[in-house]
């Protein structure tokens, strides 16, 4: 993969955040479905989210389109954060059944979880590779 094509993923992950909490705050806090210990998960992660998670992704796209020596770091440091954030988002889903509340329910977070967790350890791996192949 190059670099290039990093940088468009991690600001389509970046931008797909900030929409999400977009949407939680204006919409999906207020439908009713939604259990009390689910809503007081979700409203513990728009600080890690919108604070570090972001501007993380935002810091290595912006290296890799420009190249930076730093690039790797911020990609492998955004890596890590994404896949942090499957794991505890999934592990939540699973012990509360959201994956099988419902079929629509189930796809999304499924999707989701598995975008952070597979992008962000494909992340990690890129970042290693490029820093062996500069050895």
């Amino acid at each position: 993969m190059k670099a290039k094509t990093v940088a468009v993923i991690q600001t389509l992950f970046a931008f797909g955040i900030v929409v999400w909490w977009g949407l939680f705050f204006a919409l999906f806090q207020h439908d009713p479905a939604n259990t009390s210990a689910y809503l007081a998960f979700e409203r513990a992660f728009p600080l890690p989210d919108l604070v570090w998670l972001t501007p993380l992704l935002v810091q290595a796209a912006r290296a890799n389109l420009r190249r930076s020596p730093y690039a790797l770091l911020w990609t492998a440091a955004a890596g890590g954060a994404l896949v942090f954030l499957g794991l505890l988002d999934a592990s939540f889903n699973l012990q509360q059944g959201i994956y099988t509340r419902s079929l629509g329910n189930g796809l999304l977070n499924g999707f989701i979880n598995v975008a952070c967790i597979g992008f962000g350890l494909a992340s990690i791996s890129w970042s290693k590779r490029q820093v062996i192949s500069q050895t």
